[in-house]
């Protein structure tokens, strides 16, 4: 009896051990990071599934919509919704000033400035430079002369021939056509929007060079492209490149939210 006692002893002893040991594998399990590279979450890789990552603004998680793993050998992340503030894009001082210019107009330096700094430090070294193809001043002065060159940035917008804009003989060449955007060619899909769902105008890159003052913009509307002067206010909506094997894993976001995050 004494020995059938100590063996129902024994016996119970490991049941608790194996039983513990397995709540904490479950426990180690629940609390490790299912990690994936960026680049599987790109349109280019599969048009269907999740596109989007999110990123912290302020502090805030915002959407980023994963547009392709192909831009110049790196991945492309546009924001999702278009920021809450409409901007100018330059200062207008009249024909002749070339205020369609990109590289340093208003735009360009509240990208690479004030709304760079709005993202986390690590966010910020993550964050490649890219030489982006804009059009030169020359072009811009001339007309129907449309040459590019290279700016390097971090932080930029898209162009129009990127979104897929019908051919303008005013309008350079700049980028990469982006297969999300070509695959709507009726163009719904160029349409901003802000985060209470209504549509909006907002900047593209590319200067239209009928004037010297005139940049492309996208409307809130059938998605049109079209032109603006400078200083019209419209919505913003950056763009930027990381490596394509940046991790992201899910985390829950709010209460109602579960998404991929870079953190």
């Amino acid at each position: 009896m004494k020995r059938q006692r100590i063996q129902r002893i024994l016996l119970l002893g490991i049941a608790i051990c194996i039983a513990l040991s397995c709540i904490g594998c479950i426990r180690f399990s629940r609390g490790k990071k299912t990690e994936i590279p960026i680049k599987k979450l790109a349109y280019d890789t599969k048009k269907k599934g999740e596109h989007i990552v999110y990123i912290k603004e302020g502090g805030e998680y915002e959407p980023y919509f994963v547009l392709t793993k192909k831009y110049y050998g790196k991945t492309l992340l546009m924001r999702y919704y278009v920021l809450d503030q409409p901007r100018a894009f330059n200062i207008y001082e009249g024909n002749g000033f070339h205020n369609a210019y990109y590289p340093n107009s208003l735009m360009d330096c509240f990208l690479s400035n004030d709304f760079f700094h709005t993202l986390s430090p690590k966010m910020q070294e993550l964050i490649l430079e890219m030489d982006i193809d804009i059009t030169t001043e020359e072009s811009i002065a001339a007309g129907p002369i449309l040459e590019t060159e290279k700016l390097r940035r971090k932080i930029f917008l898209l162009s129009a021939y990127e979104v897929d804009a019908p051919e303008l003989e005013l309008v350079a060449h700049e980028g990469i056509k982006l297969k999300y955007f070509a695959d709507a060619p009726d163009g719904d899909i160029r349409i901003g929007h802000k985060k209470n769902g209504e549509t909006t105008n907002y900047w593209l890159r590319s200067a239209h060079t009928w004037d010297d003052y005139t940049v492309t913009s996208v409307s809130g509307i059938e998605g049109i492209v079209g032109s603006v002067e400078v200083n019209g206010e419209l919505a913003v909506r950056p763009i930027f490149c990381i490596e394509g094997d940046t991790p992201v894993y899910k985390k829950k976001i709010s209460d109602m939210k579960t998404g991929y995050v870079i953190e």
